[in-house]
Parts: C-alpha cells; structure tokens; sequence
C-alpha cells in the first residue's frame, strides 16, 4: 500500500489516528472542567506509568480540551533535576502563562482582574532579575508574586491568574510532562499553589504525566499530595481498545486488517500503543493488497523490534556505563519485573548497599525506576527482551558482565 497513506504515527507525543481506550480519562477532564467552571473545583489528574503508554498524548489531549473551552493553558516539560533551577521554573512558566494569558486576551478582555494577572506574571521574574515578555501594557504588580520564595509567589501568580480566568467562567490549567523529574522543592511549590487556590475555589490546575513512581515523589513532597490529585495509572489498552487502535485508522483509508493479522500485532505489542503505532506502520508498508494479511504483520512485526531496538532500546542502552549495563543484565532475567534489589545484588555477587551508585545513577538516567521500596524496574517496556536479544550469553552469567 501506499506509504503516503500510512496512517500510524509511532513518536514521542505523537497523537495516534485512533485515541483508542482512554474515553474514561478524556470524560474525567471534561467533568472536571465543568465542574470549576460552575465553581467547584475538583482534586486535579496526575497521570503515572510505564512509556510507550501514551501518557504524554493524553496530557496533550488535556490541554487541547482546556483551550477548546477557552482557558488558559500553559504546557511545560520537566528537566532533570541539576538543570531545572528554581530561576530556570520560574522564567519558564512565567513565560508560558504570559503566552496563555495573550491567547485569552480577545475572549476574556482586559478588566481589572486581568491586568492584576498580567502585573503579576512579570512581578514572579522579578526576584530573578528577569521580567517576562507579557506584551501587554502593564506594569509589574510590585509586592506581590516577586518576594523571591517560589512557594509564596508561585501561591500569588497562581490566585492572581485563576481570578482573571473565574470571573470569565474558565479556569488555568498548567500540563507538565516528566513531572517526576522536577525537584521535590519544585513540586512542593505546585503542590502548594493548587492547595491554596483549591480553598479558595479558584479554577488554578496543575495537571501532570510521569514514570510510575511520580505519585511517590509528589508525597514525598508534600504529605498531602495524595489527597491533593486524583491519580490514574495508564497502562496497556485493553484488547478491545488494541483491536480499535490496530484496525480503525486503517479503515479510514480504506483498508482493512485480516483479524489474525490485526491480533498478532496486538499480541506482540502487548497491548502498549507506542508498540502497535510500530508494528502496524511496519506492517501497512509492507502490504501490497487493500487488506493487511498474516504474512504482513509477521514482517510488520520483525521490522517494527529492528526499528525499536535501534532507535527506543539501543540508544538508551548506550547511555549505560559497562558495570550499570551488568545491573540491568541482572534485571532482566526477572523479565519485565520488577526486580527485588537485593536479588539483583546476588546475581552479581555484590552486597546491595555496594550497588546503591549504580542503581542511581540508572535512576537518574530514566532507565530504571523504584515502584516500591527494595524493589527496581525498567521504566521502557520491552526492555528485558531487547537485553535478551542484545546480550543472550550474559543474562544467565551477569557476574561475569559483557563480552569483550
């Protein structure tokens, strides 16, 4: 078939055709969204799982309801942890909230409420010596949101903007992506801000996406976090949902999945979108009818792991140094796992205290992550099984490490 037509779209972020098996999320957002517009703000979504899951798709999928309604919507992307100072956070959001608040500008007008938001967006830099670019005629709001505590003026912009946005009948929502990478310091102020407007019924959200460990990092920032966010751990599709995902964007373009072919791709996807975006662009290529038979999907399949490995899987592996690489060898003869540290440290005749380095260091990385105490696991799916097929010798002898 025509590749131009191909309608599969495996990338980071990347919307698939078919946004299949996330109804229950997309409906809680809208819910929730009405629900601050008639004044009754609700605990804010935080999105937790493995990647290739979509979380960042559906983060986006948020954001772009939130505009369709007409709020103000600023989307931002954690760093790591050394390069996201708090000056860094603080030109980034002021600067995305400056935007947002330039986008609603024709539909909300310019009250009294705006221009204090807009005054308060440049005072937040100011502790910095840095103003952002507001682009309207304002001046900064001294006094307020620039005492140099990002806790404090963080809690001032946040009321200060939700109040412009409430009186017109909208709220602000703020996205952030691998939000488990910000800082606890960070995450503390955000966790504040929302606390502090949610008392005060002000329509302010701080929505976020991360590695499974992300509602663990928001508690350990704050104690109340867990009743802060109402937390949704996104996983696989379902079968029905995989099927949907695999077969409609196809019909679309007029073509169709013979059935066993559509289930061998779910099959070997196991159901991560990430995966059947993949195997079935793969798979589409490779068809020379109107219908994507067996034999397809086999080579859609084969094709997809070769893309995967050299692209997802291997670039992740080079990052690892010789003796983390042994770690994660270790690992996976647990499979996907997770892996009990203390099993690992066994495999390779160390004492579990003695890896801590390597372990963090694979944490910092994004290559492993710590579901719960004492344990570790791959944040890629898929993971363990690209180690079997890069390193097959070493995964029952990870002592003895890599091959020269």
């Amino acid at each position: 078939m025509d590749p131009a037509r191909n309608p599969y779209r495996p990338g980071a972020g990347l919307r698939p055709p078919e946004l299949a098996g996330r109804d229950l999320e997309i409906r809680e957002l809208e819910v929730l969204l009405e629900q601050a517009e008639s004044g009754r703000p609700g605990p804010a979504l935080v999105l937790a799982g493995l990647r290739g899951v979509g979380k960042t798709v559906l983060l986006n999928e948020f954001a772009t309801r939130g505009r369709t309604r007409g709020w103000a919507v600023t989307q931002l992307e954690a760093r790591r942890e050394a390069e996201w100072t708090a000056a860094a956070f603080r030109t980034l959001l002021a600067s995305g909230v400056a935007a947002a608040l330039r986008e609603v500008t024709g539909s909300w007008g310019f009250g009294d409420r705006m221009r204090r938001a807009a005054g308060t967006v440049k005072s937040f830099t100011l502790g910095i010596g840095n103003v952002a670019s507001v682009q309207v005629d304002v001046e900064a709001l001294r006094g307020v949101g620039d005492s140099g505590n990002l806790a404090l003026d963080l809690t001032e912009l946040a009321r200060s903007v939700a109040a412009a946005a409430s009186e017109r009948g909208v709220g602000v929502l703020i996205t952030i992506d691998e939000m488990q990478d910000l800082p606890l310091s960070l995450l503390a102020a955000l966790c504040g801000a929302a606390h502090m407007t949610g008392q005060r019924d002000l329509p302010f959200y701080v929505m976020g996406a991360g590695l499974p460990n992300l509602p663990g990092r928001l508690a350990e920032a704050q104690s109340y976090a867990e009743r802060l966010f109402s937390y949704r751990v996104i996983g696989p599709l379902a079968h029905d949902a995989a099927f949907d995902a695999v077969t409609l964007p196809g019909l679309q373009e007029m073509a169709a999945w013979d059935v066993d072919a559509a289930e061998m791709i779910i099959e070997a996807s196991h159901g991560y979108p990430y995966f059947i975006q993949q195997f079935a662009k793969e798979a589409w290529n490779h068809a020379s009818t109107a219908t994507i038979q067996r034999e397809d999907a086999q080579s859609g399949i084969a094709m997809g792991l070769s893309v995967l490995d050299e692209g997802l899987f291997r670039s992740r592996w080079a990052r690892a140094t010789p003796s983390e690489r042994r770690y994660l060898i270790a690992m996976a003869r647990d499979g996907e796992g997770p892996s009990q540290a203390g099993e690992v440290a066994a495999r390779l005749g160390k004492k579990t205290n003695s890896l801590g380095p390597v372990r963090a260091n694979l944490i910092a990385k994004g290559l492993v992550y710590a579901p719960e105490y004492g344990q570790i696991a791959f944040t890629v799916p898929g993971f363990a099984d690209f180690i079997a097929r890069e390193e097959p010798t070493e995964i029952s002898d990870p002592i003895n490490g890599l091959r020269s």
